[in-house]
């Protein structure tokens, strides 16, 4: 459904305005090269949020929508959409009150609870279970994050009736207090296994989660391909985007706060891609190696695991949400860049990424989820969130307006589940 590049350009022809041609006859009636903004399928809006602030979206093949939100002063942080305007608490309000934010006899630190704290990322899995997947660090007053402590950060499953059926934590050693895991994705053959990013700053990797024992570890701690990329400027309205911190001293910074964020599999679970949010570069490693668990009897693994680490070039944008479908093609949220508005798509088949769908009103593309509905159809659902002009990267200032979206886009294929 992708549109050939050569077309999007040929049909992007227009006259311009009257004040713009000096009211001369000779000129008004030209067609002139432009850009309309929009190329491939048409967008659906399916949901407006006009209460809490997404990140997350996924959906179950009968086409219920789950989302998530960041918690500051939200009253939940997994809901389930129940009409086009609202959300609800999911599984329920219980799940989601915590006994307390902030540790009591430790201020700065998080709790350890099996509620829901700061739910990041929500994704229904190729047996049409939902994931959440907890940061443990809900934020004070919608303003800095608390550091965790174990028992915090955890990955929990639902069935669809709201029944949780796991719940994983991490020791220390593979989720710190200042670790901020992103987004996850599920390899269910065999076993099964979860990857996580991990896009602290600090030591940015990916987290690999053991499914039938729920041990973890780290693997590309510190690899250059998980860093934020030094010095990074991305665009967004065509508008360069500095940070603004609410912290002082305020000072403006370049976009480099966000390390290993997207992250999708392979249709055959084969490769993991993944990018940096302050970057334009996509790479993927084999699974074969992240699979290793690092030990004293298993001590080459790191060493392994970092070089096997492919290089997919430039992107043209940077990337937030990534998601596959069954035909292979390798999805990305391209907020970044006068460009894009958009998603595209690498394609592992020639190795280019390829123009998807464009629209004004996909104001940064957060997370991705690939369906495919009882009712017919492959689909490809995503938040539009705004997310450049929350006070966090605007000095404290609110620039966004409500609502904030989920669109979805007919896709050719459908979902892959990586459960054979």
């Amino acid at each position: 459904m992708a549109p050939p590049p050569n077309q999007t350009i040929a049909d992007a022809v227009a006259p311009l305005p009257a004040n713009e041609t000096g009211g001369d006859p000779a000129l008004s009636g030209l067609k002139i090269h432009v850009d309309t903004g929009k190329y491939g399928p048409p967008i659906e809006l399916v949901h407006a949020y006009f209460n809490f602030w997404p990140t997350g979206v996924g959906v179950s093949n009968d086409g219920r929508i789950f989302t998530c939100f960041p918690r500051g002063n939200e009253t939940f942080t997994l809901g389930e959409v129940n009409s086009p305007i609202t959300e609800v608490p999911f599984p329920n309000q219980d799940a989601n009150t915590p006994p307390a934010f902030v540790n009591a006899s430790n201020p700065g630190f998080s709790v350890a609870t099996d509620k829901l704290l700061f739910v990041q990322s929500v994704v229904v899995d190729g047996k049409d279970r939902v994931w959440a997947l907890d940061t443990g660090r809900p934020r004070v007053n919608g303003t800095i994050l608390n550091a965790a402590v174990p028992g915090g950060p955890k990955l929990v499953g639902f069935d669809l009736k709201g029944k949780r059926f796991a719940t994983i934590t991490f020791p220390s050693t593979v989720v710190e207090t200042d670790s901020s895991l992103n987004d996850v994705r599920f390899d269910l053959r065999g076993g099964g296994f979860a990857y996580i990013t991990d896009s602290s700053p600090q030591r940015p990797g990916i987290v690999v989660v053991n499914l039938a024992n729920g041990q973890s570890w780290k693997h590309l701690e510190g690899h250059p391909s998980v860093q934020a990329q030094s010095g990074f400027i991305p665009f967004h309205n065509g508008v360069p985007t500095y940070l603004h911190p609410v912290t002082a001293p305020n000072a403006i910074t370049f976009f480099t706060r966000f390390a290993v964020d997207g992250i999708a599999l392979s249709a055959d679970g084969e490769y993991l891609y993944y990018t940096p949010l302050a970057g334009r570069r996509l790479f993927r490693v084999p699974t074969s190696v992240l699979k290793e668990q690092p030990s004293s009897t298993n001590p080459n693994v790191v060493i392994v695991a970092n070089q096997a680490v492919q290089d997919l070039g430039d992107m043209g944008s940077h990337a937030d949400g990534l998601e596959t479908d069954d035909q292979g093609f390798i999805y990305l949220g391209a907020p970044g860049t006068s460009q894009h508005n958009g998603i595209n798509r690498f394609n592992p088949k020639t190795g280019q990424i390829e123009p998807f769908v464009r629209d004004p009103a996909i104001q940064w593309p957060d997370t991705l989820s690939v369906v495919s509905r009882k009712s017919g159809g492959g689909f490809v659902y995503f938040t539009s969130n705004q997310l450049w002009l929350t006070p966090d990267y605007q000095n404290g200032t609110d620039l966004r307006t409500k609502p904030y979206a989920i669109f979805r886009v007919p896709i050719e294929g459908g979902k892959a589940t990586q459960t054979a």
